[in-house]
């Protein structure tokens, strides 16, 4: 099967744990946006290097006996150059991809998480696992995850593919929605393709999946066969949504996405 983006494939990640031989530090802005290099890449920085200042370093995990921390310092500090984090993502390989995404869902997590949720008391740093705890009323919060769920439709030498408003010109790609309290994640695949295109599915196998930092989403990738129903959408979430010929197929994903790489598996199997 075609790969994506983190999927872990021969990559062991030890995520809240220090065990290589030497540290690294990503760098994001407090406008959630990445530091770069003159090349584009994400700079990973020593530890005691003098632009970090006194930013406060948080431990993300261990890849390669690389362990990585990140900090977050103000938009305007000098020496740093800064990049929208989406772009800068789909184009690294899994070994820089895995200590980007997840450091910048812990600096999210530690930044909403300042005071609790139920009293307001302020939040203190966990002494036994990565969670926060309220010294007021013990409430204890942990880094937030999103399931959600991502169907490729298939109908033999055709694709149900959707573009959604915010999608750029001409690109259509699979249905995603987020699963709901008391729901399965198969039933957050039936669902979700009723309410967006209006038809039923069958045969759903689970193909793999992704964590995606926009903003906390896990990303949960079906392939499901049609079963019944015409193409509605509502226009608002779905402004259009087409039956696509393998052999015919419109500007589609990233290469470096789940969705890009559940349609390429099903491309190469189909041809054969």
């Amino acid at each position: 099967m075609t790969r994506w983006l983190g999927d872990h494939h021969e990559i062991r990640w030890y995520p809240g744990e220090a065990l290589g031989r030497r540290r690294r530090v990503m760098v994001c802005s407090s406008s959630r946006e990445i530091a770069i290099s003159s090349e584009g890449q994400p700079i990973f920085l020593a530890e005691d290097d003098p632009k970090l200042q006194s930013a406060p370093q948080i431990l993300v995990g261990t890849l390669f006996d690389v362990t990585y921390y990140a900090a977050r310092v103000a938009v305007e500090t000098e020496g740093f150059e800064f990049a929208p984090l989406r772009p800068v993502l789909i184009n690294l390989a899994s070994e820089a991809f895995i200590p980007v995404n997840a450091g910048m869902q812990l600096i999210d997590f530690l930044e909403e998480h300042q005071f609790c949720g139920r009293c307001g008391a302020e939040m203190v740093q966990s002494t036994s696992d990565r969670g926060r705890v309220c010294p007021s009323c013990a409430l204890a919060s942990y880094p937030r995850v999103s399931p959600c769920v991502i169907v490729l439709i298939t109908r033999g030498d055709e694709l149900l593919l959707a573009r959604s408003p915010r999608f750029i010109d001409g690109m259509y790609s699979t249905l995603a929605g987020f699963v709901e309290a008391g729901e399965s994640a198969e039933h957050a695949c039936h669902r979700e393709i009723r309410e967006e295109v209006g038809v039923e599915i069958d045969r759903i196998q689970f193909q793999g999946s992704q964590s995606w930092p926009f903003k906390h989403s896990l990303m949960l990738g079906y392939r499901a066969e049609w079963k019944s129903g015409d193409i509605k959408v509502d226009g608002i979430e779905i402004i259009d949504a087409q039956w696509f010929n393998i052999e015919h197929l419109p500007k589609l994903p990233p290469q470096a996405s789940i969705s890009r790489g559940m349609i390429e598996a099903y491309l190469a199997e189909r041809r054969g």
